[in-house]
Order: structure tokens, then C-alpha cells, then sequence
């Protein structure tokens, strides 16, 4: 799968049936909380209901970059032959603001395990910089002489 990832991240659906997403907020809380890696299958979209989870790509930030959202959905409607998706987080006041399209839906929610999510953040800021990777292997090194220098026996002086 991480191969996969890689090499062909918005295939692996596609091509394995599923594909894995850290939450990093709370919206979908208490189902889902952030650092909960998500696991999303491909979805039949002439079978999704109200109440189905699904992840979605949609520009939050109107930068031109798509981001992904993990919400349910509230409703189901047809506007000029198209169907749109009304869909809300469950910790959230509101419906989103927006409504998406079957062109936008990436999967629908499988399970998820809890709190690995953060370890990949973690692995995924260390990569992303370099300097912070090296000052945490720095101080890993000097942790680990520290301990081979106190543990240590102290040579026993004239016997």
C-alpha cells in the first residue's frame, strides 16, 4: 500500500478498493477524532443514503487546491439532472456550505484506527523539514551515549 501511495496515490482505490486518510480536525467527532487514520473504499454512489459517511475533494480555502473532507451526508437532491450531495460534520452547528457532485466524492468511510494518524503527521513534518529531522536524530544520539556511559560499571579500583 505505501509503495502505492507513492507511485500512484489517487489510483489506489482503483486499483486495491481502498485507501487510507489521517482526520485532522474534529468535525466528524464523536465517530471519527483527530489523528484517526481512516480507511475509504470505493462507493457505489447509486447506493449512498442519507447519514453515509464519504470523503470528498473540495476547495476550502478557494486557493485552487482541493483538499480532502471526511463528512456525512444530510441529504441527496437532483439539480438540472445533477446530483448533489448536502453534506455536514457531526460535531458541527451547520450543514456545510456547499453542496458536491458524484465527481467530487473519492470513497465512502470503511473503519478507522485511532491515534496512528498522528504518527504520520509526525513522519510527515519530519520529512517536510530536514533541520528538525536533524536536531531530534542529534539529540536521539547523545540520549542513547548518555545511557551507554551511565550504564557502565565503574572498573573496580585495587582489588
Amino acid at each position: 500500500m505505501f509503495v502505492m501511495e507513492v507511485f500512484m496515490p489517487n489510483r489506489s482505490i482503483e486499483l486495491i478498493g481502498f485507501k487510507g486518510y489521517v482526520v485532522p480536525t474534529p468535525s466528524m467527532k464523536p465517530i471519527i477524532n483527530p489523528g484517526d487514520l481512516i480507511f475509504v473504499g470505493k462507493a457505489d454512489l447509486d447506493a449512498l443514503e442519507a447519514e453515509d459517511i464519504i470523503t470528498y475533494y473540495r476547495d476550502l480555502n478557494f486557493d485552487g487546491k482541493n483538499e480532502t473532507v471526511t463528512h456525512a451526508i444530510r441529504s441527496i437532491t437532483y439539480e438540472e439532472g445533477v446530483r448533489t450531495f448536502r453534506t455536514y460534520g457531526v460535531n458541527n452547528t451547520q450543514d456545510d456550505a456547499y453542496t458536491i457532485t458524484d465527481e467530487d466524492i473519492i470513497g465512502v468511510y470503511l473503519f478507522r484506527i485511532p491515534w496512528i494518524g498522528f504518527i504520520i503527521i509526525f513522519f510527515k513534518i519530519l520529512t517536510a523539514n530536514p533541520i528538525l529531522f536533524g536536531l531530534i536524530l542529534i539529540n536521539v544520539t547523545i540520549f542513547i551515549v548518555l545511557i551507554k556511559v551511565l550504564r557502565k560499571k565503574p572498573k573496580e579500583e585495587n582489588q
